[in-house]
């Protein structure tokens, strides 16, 4: 796995999933710091010139910085239901249905890792995983919340609610309530749909209850990685009223 910049630098080093490191050396200043706990921790460092450093990222944007290191370190499932049975009434989940797209994918686990989110589920089919292009996306932070790949979504959704959960997919249409007068007040896991498809039958159908984001401005819908956001932090903000 290749790290792109300083910030995804920095959150492979804290994970301990960092073991190369390319530097240029008009960076070294600025990341003196980081550059001493990569060294404690056994890092191999290198300084690289800008050019070496384009040649490595083939054209993609590094800052200065560029690590390799393990795979991405996905949670266990069970740690996610874990969680949600620990943490009762506060906790909050999200589950991807069907996110193919590792810029959106990146930019959801941005969100969810501000969020404090307990657990992102995806299905290891129909979803993109885990890589440098959703690291990249996610400014570094993709690693900041448990992550896990189940075989069945849907049986995964049934397994988190037998752990307390309670089921709510994002999607407009018959039956659908407003998101804004839901209370949010015992644990929860919200469930994204792709664009364009939105959430699958059999998801669908395993949901609580079905909420829907207003949008008086009269467009259809948000992307996926704002309806996320939007609906993570009114989840956080009804718990604080």
């Amino acid at each position: 796995m290749r790290y792109l910049g300083p910030h995804a630098c920095e959150e492979a080093l804290a994970r301990g999933e960092l073991h190369t490191v390319w530097i240029a050396p008009a960076a070294f200043g600025r990341l003196a710091k980081f550059i001493a706990e990569a060294r404690s921790a056994g890092v191999v460092l290198h300084r690289e010139p800008m050019e070496g450093l384009d040649r490595r990222a083939q054209g993609q944007r590094h800052q200065g910085v560029l690590g390799e290191g393990g795979a991405f370190a996905y949670a266990d499932f069970e740690e996610v239901a874990a969680r949600i049975r620990s943490r009762g009434d506060a906790a909050l989940v999200l589950a991807l249905d069907g996110v193919t797209d590792p810029h959106n994918l990146g930019a959801i686990l941005r969100s969810a890792a501000g969020a404090g989110v307990d657990g992102v589920i995806l299905p290891e089919r129909r979803s993109a995983a885990v890589n440098e292009t959703v690291i990249r996306a996610s400014a570094g932070t993709a690693g900041r919340v448990p992550v896990c790949r189940v075989v069945n979504l849907g049986r995964a959704l049934d397994d988190l609610k037998a752990a307390g959960a309670w089921i709510y997919g994002l999607a407009a249409g018959e039956g659908s309530r407003d998101y804004l007068a839901e209370p949010f007040d015992r644990a929860t896991v919200l469930v994204m749909g792709a664009e364009g498809e939105g959430l699958h039958l059999k998801i669908r159908e395993r949901c609580d209850g079905l909420l829907f984001i207003p949008m008086p401005g009269g467009i259809e819908s948000l992307n996926v990685s704002a309806a996320a956001a939007v609906t993570l932090f009114r989840v956080l903000a009804r718990r604080q009223a």
